[in-house]
């Protein structure tokens, strides 16, 4: 099974439920794991419960000792024992489980393919202008995604349910927000990585920038999932960016930062070779040599 597979093991909402539980009471059985999320009851779907179980056991989050089911290191550290805190921390850690290489393996595959039909959904998604894209017409959705991808079996979206899974998924993982309209937006899952991609307060040249986040995020501009999703999509129906030139989805997100001080572009006349960022219509916004993190970083003392 998938994590868009709404009907077995694919609901957000599922795993919070699970993952509370697992820190409120500590090692259980599965059953008795299940039993405290309302498995017994009858407006609950046991199947689902365990489907999203198995699904997230599978990906590494869960772990089964001596048959008692527990958060696996270090994820179990990560969210502490403060429930209050768990939905705060969690969608950090699943963003980072949903997209670990081991997970993404079979990435083309139908079977045992663990996150990969996420992996090629946010890329898909990421990869579009997202001043034109149709959010809110899963029709329009589906039309896009037929023209633009060269082989049917590499399709990401075949139907609604996995549309608006997906949709569900970016949101919660912070590749999107949810409003009157659905809007493609990475800006809070770049911002949950910018501890890792700055190891000092020293600026980063804007290569090397891109080059660490794609590597954390592979989803994003040049990230390895990104380029295997873009490779299947016709040029005739997709436009690629230019070699130094960001996507609008990823432009959108470091201008976010810039605008909240918590990342900041450094000029410098030594030839470095920047990247430039695209806006609305195409438009080519303001390029940058180095960025480096902003005073109003989140979490500073």
């Amino acid at each position: 099974m998938t994590v868009l597979n709404q009907a077995s093991d694919g609901q957000v909402n599922t795993l919070i439920t699970l993952v509370r539980a697992s820190v409120r009471f500590g090692p259980r059985s599965r059953g008795d794991l299940l039993a405290m999320c309302g498995s017994d009851l009858e407006i609950v779907e046991k199947s689902k419960l365990n489907g999203s179980f198995l699904r997230w056991l599978e990906l590494g989050l869960f772990e089964t000792v001596d048959d008692l089911t527990a958060l696996r290191e270090p994820y179990r550290s990560r969210l502490g024992s403060d429930v209050s805190k768990v939905e705060t921390l969690l969608p950090a850690v699943a963003r980072e489980i949903a997209l670990l290489t081991e997970n993404n393996a079979r990435f083309w595959e139908q079977e045992g393919s663990r996150s990969a039909d996420l992996s090629r959904g946010l890329s898909w998604m990421l990869a579009q202008d997202v001043y034109t894209l149709d959010t809110s017409n899963h029709a329009a959705i589906q039309a896009l995604e037929a023209v633009q991808v060269k082989d049917p079996q590499k399709r990401m979206l075949q139907n609604d349910t996995r549309y608006n899974t997906l949709k569900s998924w970016m949101t919660y993982l912070g590749f999107s927000r949810e409003g009157p309209l659905f809007v493609v937006d990475p800006t809070e899952a770049l911002r949950g990585v910018l501890d890792d991609v700055f190891d000092s307060n020293a600026p980063l040249p804007a290569r090397a920038f891109l080059a660490k986040i794609a590597d954390i995020l592979p989803v994003l501009d040049t990230g390895l999932y990104r380029a295997r999703v873009e490779e299947t999509l016709k040029d005739s129906t997709w436009e690629p960016a230019a070699e130094g030139v960001l996507s609008t989805s990823l432009s959108r997100a470091i201008e976010r930062l810039v605008d909240a001080a918590e990342l900041e572009f450094e000029q410098r006349d030594d030839n470095e070779e920047g990247l430039q960022m695209t806006g609305f219509g195409g438009r080519r916004w303001r390029s940058f040599p180095y960025i480096r993190r902003g005073p109003a970083r989140t979490g500073a003392a």
